[in-house]
């Protein structure tokens, strides 16, 4: 190959012949490293800069000089000259661009010592490998100076970012996801960059930092440090008994924290919080000013209007105002008399106010002994709410769907009726996670809904889903089961419709054919079915590529033109390669990447292929051809 990469381009393709073969080449990707090559002959033949180029020291460039260099000014120095330029910026302390300290850095010495690191800028540093600096002392020194650096210069998904926090854990010796204030306080600002398990284990140290992080926390860090806080565990305990100084801690934090959990936090503490961060003249950080009008307005809420206050849950609260409702019913009455809630014609908008009561009382999940006696208030419920539950009475669940069938409910709560399923879905989710059982019964009850839920179920559970159910599956219906659900359903539904023949077979049986296999696709082949592309694409891979040409276009029929559209796409993509080119060729679809004329597959399934020359992926007198050419091409 070396001999192939140091061939001109001009001199290779003198004859046809050589033509055809460099052509060959190109395909095979063979000659890419020439290509290289030449880029970086160019690349080292870019003219110096005159300035750079005859400078005696960079230290005499004028700051606008220094900031203004380029790429191609670095690249036409020396790594020796780059490293005096480094030292340079540094020691004018420069702000430069990500682009700039990138170049800077793949211009250095392939060796740098820990005392060179002393006289660069620390964002420079972010930029070289860390890998560079191991052993104990070496890689200390060079985190040192990251924890002073600004991590921000690079994307949080950048490679050069991603590789530093974990490098900068082992240099510290950090096992599991534990991490202590020193820590915390070395890494700088890679700790803004330390995942959720972290804060879970370490919410004393690492809080304060990520509430200081310049950027957005991710999703699983919000997640985490919501858990931690609303949790009302160490450090910080209950927002009850928080203070102003301990606001002026987790400021950052405030805008991914719940509603109610904010509205804990005592009035005064907040309004004295409030008062004083309105009057820093430097302004609030920009994250917190959308959450400082909603924190103001909690602290400027009504007190329940004498004789107001709710003891029992009675009719009459169904003519209070929502504000006299959220400042004058304690939710811990709605706990206690959950059934009479039920009883009296509350309106969704007076629902609502009492849920969010109740999930600040229950912040992880309601109990199975309230969720029992829910009622229609399970109408106000959302999926999320669903899956913080503990499910595991069979007759919870009876009643709970009972209720969502609406067939004595009024006609507001007829009109929610569309958007039941993400609930009952959720519900049933739930109980069968736990590994709970349906009996005949409910699972009969539960065929009148769209059983999109089927997804949830185990294979156990599966395996006693009555016939009932299969004949009600609609198309999209199993989109979200994985492959041994389908497996399992398309045989249950197979012998559902045994009896079903013709057209209406293939309508009954098509939103199960995700778990056909070969066989099953070659007989549904004979039958004329004309299978649309959707369809097809949802077949396994495995019972796909074991079709001829002609069984697929059998069982696609008019919808065969669609290979087209989808020959890179699996299992099309993945069918063609088992099929010959010139069988792909009759079709007279253009697809290609079938076998070519004269070539056989190795079937890597039969140990006797592996050692049997004449398997291999083309004959044996085509390979030595091909050697002999490129011996020739070398050669010559």
């Amino acid at each position: 190959m070396a001999l192939l990469t140091a061939l001109s381009p001009r001199r290779s393709c003198r004859t046809a012949p050589h033509c055809s073969l460099l052509l060959l080449l190109l395909t095979l990707g063979w000659v890419q490293p020439l290509r290289t090559q030449a880029g970086e002959s160019r690349q080292q033949a870019a003219p110096l800069d005159p300035v750079l180029a005859n400078l005696s020291s960079f230290t005499s460039l004028s700051p606008d000089r220094l900031l203004g260099f380029t790429c191609a000014d670095v690249s036409g120095l020396s790594p020796e000259h780059v490293k005096e330029l480094a030292v340079a910026m540094g020691q004018k302390n420069a702000t430069l661009q990500a682009d700039q300290l990138r170049c800077l850095a793949h211009g250095l010495p392939t060796h740098l010592a820990p005392e060179d690191l002393d006289a660069f800028l620390p964002d420079l540093l972010l930029f070289l490998n860390p890998a560079e600096f191991s052993g104990p002392q070496a890689c200390a020194h060079f985190f040192s100076h990251i924890s002073k650096a600004n991590v921000d210069v690079l994307p949080r998904r950048s490679p050069e970012r991603q590789r530093l926090l974990p490098a900068a854990l082992v240099c510290r010796g950090v096992q599991g996801s534990q991490v202590s204030e020193e820590d915390v306080l070395a890494l700088g600002g890679l700790a803004c960059d330390l995942p959720g398990c972290f804060v879970a284990n370490s919410a004393a140290a690492l809080l304060p930092r990520l509430a200081g992080c310049p950027g957005s926390l991710d999703q699983d860090q919000q997640e985490a440090v919501r858990a931690v806080l609303q949790g009302r565990g160490p450090p910080y305990g209950s927002p009850s008994k928080w203070s102003v100084s301990t606001l002026d801690t987790l400021q950052g934090l405030l805008p991914i924290l719940d509603q109610d959990f904010i509205q804990d936090i005592p009035k005064g503490v907040m309004t004295a919080w409030l008062q004083r961060f309105y009057r820093n003249p430097s302004g609030p950080r920009p994250e917190l000013t959308v959450v400082l009008p909603r924190l103001r307005r909690d602290t400027e809420k009504e007190a329940c209007p004498p004789g107001r206050e709710a003891h029992v849950v009675e009719e009459k609260l169904v003519f209070y105002s929502d504000r006299e409702l959220e400042a004058c019913v304690d939710g811990a009455l709605l706990v206690a008399e959950i059934d009479h809630v039920n009883a009296l014609p509350f309106t969704y908008q007076q629902l609502n106010i009492f849920k969010r009561k109740l999930d600040k009382i229950y912040p992880k999940g309601y109990p199975e002994s309230l969720i029992q006696h829910l009622g229609y208030f399970f109408l106000t419920m959302t999926p999320e709410d669903i899956h913080k539950w503990n499910v595991t009475s069979l007759q919870v669940v009876k009643d709970l769907l009972r209720v969502s069938k609406g067939r004595d409910m009024d006609a507001q709560a007829t009109r929610h009726l569309s958007g039941l399923l993400p609930q009952v879905a959720a519900l049933i989710a739930q109980y069968v996670k736990g590994n709970g059982w349906l009996d005949k019964d409910s699972l009969d009850a539960l065929a009148t809904f769209h059983p999109t839920y089927l997804c949830f179920f185990s294979s156990r559970q599966l395996g006693s889903v009555p016939p009932s159910i299969i004949w009600v599956v609609r198309p999209h219906d199993l989109d979200t089961c994985n492959q041994t659900q389908m497996d399992i359903l398309y045989a249950k539904a197979h012998l559902t419709f045994q009896n079903v023949s013709g057209a209406e077979y293939f309508v009954k049986i098509q939103p199960f054919l995700g778990g056909a296999s070969t066989e099953d696709l070659r007989a549904l082949s004979q039958q004329n079915v004309s299978m649309d592309m959707v369809t097809f694409k949802t077949l396994k891979k495995e019972a796909v590529v074991g079709l001829t040409v002609q069984e697929v276009q059998n069982l696609l029929g008019p919808h065969v033109v669609g290979l087209k559209a989808e020959q890179k796409n699996s299992p099309v993509w993945d069918w063609i390669l088992r099929q010959r080119q010139d069988d792909l060729d009759a079709m007279g679809l253009g697809l290609q990447g079938g076998i070519p004329n004269g070539y056989q597959v190795l079937d890597r399934s039969h140990p006797a292929a592996l050692s049997d020359g004449h398997h291999l992926l083309g004959s044996r007198p085509m390979l030595s051809t091909m050697l002999a050419l490129l011996l020739a091409l070398a050669l010559h």
